[in-house]
């Protein structure tokens, strides 16, 4: 059984955070459950309530989860694996949201995990406790809420047009903007790069890679149109293209993907069909 839920933020935090979620799953004895987690353009700060799982990527074995900690944004797939019942708690953020609101770049983070107290200090580990400890998902999420919000009121200028810029090409699933972005933003095209990548955490190549693929996910997931409508949506070249570089990011053919996946379930609640 799977429980997944998802959690609005309030006020301000909604252009930090883009929600809030759950996930708890009892696994029967002797059943593994697997789930493969696809690349995506935004990091996650999770915790692991109850258990832990195993990683590996297609680059091989990465260890088990910590307590908590950020996932950064991802160009690769991971595959996680237990053999015991689990709870997650998850903060969704935006790509700019640990360089605005804890001076972290972003960079780094790509494709990479780091632990809580790692990244923010006693703070981090503070977090990690009360989050793990709190009895209910609804004071998860006003603790981690709370958190957030005391980042947002002590947090340094920084170019807010840029990030809102970002948050509406995600929002929007725009995959067509790069060009009219980087004309807006009145800089050349290496500042651009390089400023695109501070606050997003990858170039905007493999930006807006990511944003197709997502694009081509969400047709595949409403069943309504053919694949090859879907490859020229969201905006590839030609089959081959499509079939490639979505079998590069997930592991799976379009076909493949298109006849296994479940429908009308988020993507972070399923178990994997290919193992």
């Amino acid at each position: 059984m799977i429980n997944y839920r998802i959690y609005a933020p309030q006020g301000i935090l909604a252009q930090f955070v883009r929600f809030f979620w759950s996930l708890e799953a009892e696994v029967n004895y002797c059943e593994s459950f697997v789930h493969r987690a696809l690349p995506d353009n935004c990091p996650e700060l999770i915790f692991y309530c109850k258990g832990s799982l195993s990683i590996s990527s297609p680059d091989g074995e990465e260890g088990r989860t910590f307590s908590s900690g950020i996932f950064g944004q991802a160009k690769k797939f991971r595959q996680f694996r237990t053999e015991r019942s689990f709870g997650l708690f998850g903060v969704y953020l935006y790509p700019y949201s640990l360089r605005m609101l804890f001076n972290l770049p972003a960079d780094p983070l790509c494709n990479e995990k780091v632990d809580s107290e790692t990244l923010f200090g006693f703070e981090g580990k503070m977090l990690e406790e009360r989050i793990i400890s709190a009895v209910t998902q609804e004071h998860r999420v006003r603790i981690a809420s709370d958190f957030f919000a005391k980042r947002i009121r002590s947090m340094r200028d920084h170019d807010t047009t840029f990030a809102c810029r970002i948050q509406s090409v995600i929002e929007n699933n725009d995959v067509h903007s790069i060009s009219s972005f980087a004309h807006h933003c009145n800089l050349s095209r290496r500042q651009f790069e390089r400023k695109f990548r501070e606050f997003s955490g990858l170039s905007p190549k493999d930006f807006f890679s990511i944003m197709r693929f997502k694009k081509a996910l969400n047709e595949i997931a409403q069943g309504s149109r053919s694949l090859a409508q879907i490859a020229i949506d969201a905006g590839y070249y030609d089959q081959s293209h499509f079939t490639n570089e979505f079998k590069d990011f997930s592991g799976y053919t379009p076909k493949t993907f298109l006849l296994n996946h479940q429908h009308e379930v988020d993507q972070r609640a399923t178990r994997d069909f290919k193992e």
